[in-house]
């Protein structure tokens, strides 16, 4: 099953999940299975028990973040964002490798050899991401939006796009 879904085309069957594997999720969540991990202003997210996370959709907010999360990762071959596994049908359910917390963002500059936030911004591939899939270059900056995957530090929170802030998230320069 396809859709066209903000210009791209969303696929639901691949991987091997379906919707009937979404609906069980849905009833493990219900019955208190999974273990939950975190919640933000749109989702929440529980450990699956498999190496992958859920983020579990509580309003349009967080259906817009799984829509856009699952967009960039088709798009992108940067190795720099957690890898999606799968979406479901109703944009609810998001599916993704887990990535241990990171508490500091100073183990982010080590990796990339920066000693500032400043100097991580002026990244060239961070620069590029942000521009090529309307990220905020300022949340690529805080330690929560990043995890580590095998040693190395992924983009784990990537969701918040402008487009995501300007329909759902007001500001205090436009008023929306």
């Amino acid at each position: 099953m396809q859709e066209i879904c903000g210009g791209i085309r969303m696929k639901y069957e691949f991987d091997g999940f379906n919707d009937a594997y979404f609906r069980h999720i849905s009833s493990n969540i219900a019955r208190g299975r999974y273990r939950y991990i975190g919640k933000g202003s749109g989702r929440i997210v529980y450990d699956l028990g498999n190496g992958k996370v859920l983020k579990s959709a509580k309003n349009m907010k967080g259906i817009a973040q799984n829509i856009e999360e699952y967009r960039i990762a088709l798009a992108d071959n940067s190795g720099l964002f957690a890898r999606i596994y799968d979406m479901s049908g109703d944009y609810r359910f998001l599916i993704m490798d887990k990535a241990d917390g990171i508490r500091d963002i100073s183990h982010v500059w080590k990796y990339f050899h920066v000693r500032s936030n400043n100097e991580l911004y002026q990244l060239r591939i961070l620069r590029e991401i942000s521009v090529r899939y309307d990220l905020l270059i300022r949340d690529l900056g805080r330690a929560v939006n990043w995890g580590l995957i095998n040693g190395r530090p992924v983009i784990i929170d990537y969701g918040f796009t402008r487009d995501v802030r300007r329909k759902f998230y007001k500001t205090a320069k436009t008023g929306n």
